[in-house]
């Protein structure tokens, strides 16, 4: 009897660690999908970009960001199109993009940015390489 009780302690113990690790899952796949709900939804604007202090933004003035599911990222100025990647991690609060090829603006992005403030509509940045000095604003457009 004493083994039997203990076989269904053992077994509701398994079933309770699957059913939290389940859930656990769950909920990284919840951010997830917000994040790239957000990001795909709509095309977004850089506001606001610093480089070591320098106040840049003007270089963003015709461009728009267009993030899709899949995993890549469209900068649009008119009818000229660059295509780069991009990762975003709710976990880690981070945005990774990487534009192969492109204007000085565009390259610009390239990096790990550490998001520092983020609604629906908006999201501020940081490089998350302490090194480099720079700022991003994201408004939706």
């Amino acid at each position: 009897m004493k083994n039997l009780y203990s076989s269904k302690f053992v077994l509701m113990l398994l079933l309770i660690s699957i059913s939290i690790a389940h859930c656990a899952k769950k909920k990284e796949e919840i951010q997830k999908d917000l994040v790239i709900q957000v990001m795909t939804n709509g095309r977004w604007l850089v506001q606001n970009f610093s480089e070591n202090t320098t106040d840049v933004s003007n270089e963003f003035t015709n461009y728009e960001f267009q993030f899709f599911e899949n995993g890549t990222v469209q900068a649009i100025n008119g009818s000229v199109i660059t295509t780069g990647s991009w990762v975003g991690n709710a976990n880690s609060l981070t945005i990774y993009a990487n534009f192969p090829v492109g204007s000085n603006a565009i390259l610009r992005l390239n990096d790990t940015w550490k998001i520092t403030n983020n609604t629906l509509s908006l999201v501020e940045a940081i490089p998350a390489n302490v090194s480099r000095t720079a700022y991003l604003k994201l408004v939706k457009k």
